[in-house]
């Protein structure tokens, strides 16, 4: 199953390749505030969280490394996202947890296909795992620049478009490095 991170975000490849407008892929500009907020905070919470049962369930070294990479960075940008208000840290944490039912399930943080992809990912092993997740993490990291490029280029709110002007250049490199990692898996890139 395919997961495009955040879904509804703007899909588009690194330097070099064309690129799809955000009414291409969104049906409307670039996303206000309220939506920009909501994009990053559901893409971080994607990351984390299929990072964290990364650790548990890769068997590549290298991915497990970019995992906690994931986690670590992924963990920052939230915080900067918190501390630029309208966000409760508390609150997203609780929308990231596995339910008691041992799933994890849709609700206004991750979508329902985020947490079905979510479950299928919890439900791999091995290189089966890897691939799939590194897949996850090419797609979604590409998402994520064309939100951070979008708003940094077109957004309104001034704070939020310095955080995506300050955040583009490390989502740029974990995207450089999930594709360096799915491609020596021998795995195609979308």
């Amino acid at each position: 199953m395919k997961l495009s991170i955040a879904a509804g975000l703007v899909a588009i490849a690194m330097a070099g390749a064309s690129t799809a407008s955000a009414t291409e892929v969104l049906g409307m500009g670039t996303p206000n505030a309220e939506q920009f907020r909501a994009k990053a905070t559901s893409s971080d919470a994607f990351e984390i969280t299929s990072s964290k049962i990364a650790l548990t369930h890769a068997t590549n070294t290298d991915v497990k490394d970019f995992a906690t990479m994931m986690v670590h960075d992924h963990t920052a940008t939230t915080d900067k996202l918190v501390a630029l208000g309208g966000i409760n840290k508390a609150s997203l944490e609780s929308k990231m947890e596995i339910g008691k039912d041992g799933k994890y399930a849709g609700n206004d943080l991750l979508s329902a296909s985020q947490a079905a992809e979510l479950n299928s990912l919890n439900s791999k092993s091995n290189a089966d795992f890897d691939k799939t997740y590194m897949d996850d993490q090419v797609q979604g990291h590409k998402d994520a620049v064309a939100l951070m490029e979008d708003y940094a280029k077109n957004g309104t709110n001034k704070k939020l478009k310095a955080f995506a002007a300050e955040t583009l250049p490390t989502i740029k490199e974990h995207l450089a490095t999930a594709e360096k990692l799915d491609a020596a898996m021998g795995k195609k890139t979308m």
